[in-house]
């Protein structure tokens, strides 16, 4: 892996985020469909557990390509550019709302405004590296399916 402070940077903030201690600052509940959102919680881990298993041997939490990469365009990789992180905030934010605690809603949209940015600094590298990839931008979207 070569000398990168800005990706090293990237997973320091992600590793610390996850660390932070939980309290209980109760928000809102929606206790009539906590089921519905405990579903939505373990959607989020298939959807990263299957982008893990489609990664294999080029899984990193480093936002840089490894260097006998190539790019995956099937299976989540269809749907959303980043699924590892849009399954980490689907969910980090349904499991939030199913625990009714405002500081683990904080900690998502912490989440989701690193992501945005660590994500913009790995698709720097990705373009560099696959030219394809623009192409594979302009059709799939960063998180979520692109509706339009």
């Amino acid at each position: 892996m070569q000398n990168d402070k800005k990706g090293f940077t990237y997973v320091l903030i992600q590793f610390i985020l996850y660390m932070f201690p939980i309290y209980n600052l109760r928000i809102f509940c929606f206790p009539s469909i906590s089921y519905l959102l405990l579903v939505l919680t373990v959607t989020g881990g298939i959807i990263i557990l299957g982008s893990i298993l489609q990664l294999r041997n080029q899984l990193s939490p480093f936002p840089a390509p490894i260097d006998d990469g190539v790019l995956i365009q099937n299976g989540f990789y269809r749907f959303s550019r980043h699924p590892i992180y849009s399954g980490i905030l689907i969910s980090g934010f349904f499991y939030a709302l199913y625990s009714c605690s405002g500081y683990k809603i904080i900690i998502a949209i912490g989440l989701l405004i690193l992501f945005y940015f660590k994500s913009s600094y790995e698709e720097e590298l990705l373009s560099k590296k696959y030219t394809e990839y623009k192409k594979y931008k302009k059709k799939v979207g960063r998180f979520f399916p692109k509706v339009f």
